[in-house]
């Protein structure tokens, strides 16, 4: 049975395959919601940059497509890799580098997706040919993917990450220029650049947990094993969010004195029953906001609003049974730029 294809098909394959790009893409997003709104920004970008080099409407609705469907093959990553608060290792590296391999994969499993595979497999690559997974070098390495990689960095360089604040705009654009010849295409950049100098703001994007299933997706990284409160590292990525977004503006730092003695005289795991006790009561009394484990014995909440619990009164709730002593101090966060735990720190030590 022959099946003619006419205009009306065309533009019910166009609509069911736009609704299977939105849909793959939401999937990326679920997975790794740490770079959300990642691929739907690099796809702008990449048909913006298509723009400037006057490419034709059917290569910017390909390079378009493909821009949100680049990252699909982190849908193979194992999420202990993908949502690692730290940069990667190098066994990790080379997981993660397999993405556009995988991704290439993944598309070729629907044939009207099939040229958007080669674009997305060689997004990694680099113009002095150092790029992965092929290793291509200059004008070997596909028209669209150069584009795409120029707009990915570019994401990512404007974009925080849990080790490292965002760049301002003029910075991402400054190090862009400066990689000419060797990440990117010297050809491409000055339609880049002549995009994202057009650019006012970037969309600030709170990457917290927002319900408890991702609060437990995080938990193997965020939370501190012992009292299950959030951990250190997760409070520096809290400060670096705030430096920008002042989402919270209010502080208390908890210290517990005499841990030590008190291990020696009780035991570790007395010690360790104090710090769990301690927690659970932090999280009880500060029921709206973030409380997070620093230092061993120490303890750190941020607030979006003025506290209004009285620190002695609390004291006495904290300390009550236990065989230490605390101490407390409120701090107002607005106007601080705190983007790690050691700035904070030394502002509490110069604010004694």
């Amino acid at each position: 049975m022959s099946y003619i294809v006419d205009e009306k098909n065309l533009i019910a394959l166009h609509i069911v395959n736009e609704e299977i790009i939105e849909m793959l893409n939401a999937i990326v997003e679920e997975k790794d919601i740490y770079t959300a709104g990642h691929s739907k920004r690099v796809a702008m970008y990449c048909v913006k940059i298509a723009e400037n080099m006057k490419l034709s409407e059917k290569e910017q609705t390909t390079i378009y497509h493909a821009g949100l469907l680049h990252d699909i093959g982190k849908i193979l990553t194992p999420e202990a890799v993908i949502l690692k608060p730290k940069r990667f290792n190098h066994r990790e590296y080379d997981i993660v580098k397999k993405h556009p391999v995988d991704g290439e994969k993944m598309v070729s499993f629907i044939s009207s997706f099939e040229e958007y595979g080669t674009i997305i497999r060689h997004h990694h690559e680099r113009y002095d040919g150092q790029g992965y997974p092929d290793g291509l070098i200059g004008e070997e390495i596909p028209l669209l993917s150069r584009i795409m990689t120029i707009a990915d960095a570019f994401d990512a360089m404007t974009t925080n990450r849990i080790y490292k604040a965002r760049c301002s705009i003029e910075e991402a654009i400054e190090e862009i220029q400066r990689c000419a010849h060797k990440q990117f295409d010297p050809n491409i950049i000055g339609p880049a650049i002549d995009f994202f100098s057009t650019i006012r703001e970037l969309k600030h994007i709170f990457q917290f947990p927002e319900d408890v299933y991702q609060e437990e997706r995080f938990a193997f990284f965020f939370k501190d094993a012992l009292t299950n409160v959030y951990s250190g590292e997760y409070l520096n990525y809290f400060l670096i969010e705030n430096s920008h977004a002042q989402r919270f503006h209010y502080c208390c730092f908890v210290q517990l004195h005499g841990m030590h003695t008190f291990n020696q005289e009780h035991g570790w795991s007395a010690g360790n029953k104090v710090l769990i006790e301690v927690a659970e009561r932090l999280k009880v009394l500060f029921k709206e906001s973030f409380v997070f484990r620093v230092f061993g014995d120490d303890f750190f909440i941020l607030n979006k609003t003025i506290f209004t619990q009285d620190i002695e009164s609390i004291k006495r709730q904290l300390c009550h049974s236990l065989e230490i002593d605390i101490s407390m101090r409120y701090l107002y966060c607005v106007g601080q730029r705190f983007i790690s735990w050691e700035s904070l720190e030394a502002f509490l030590i110069r604010s004694k």
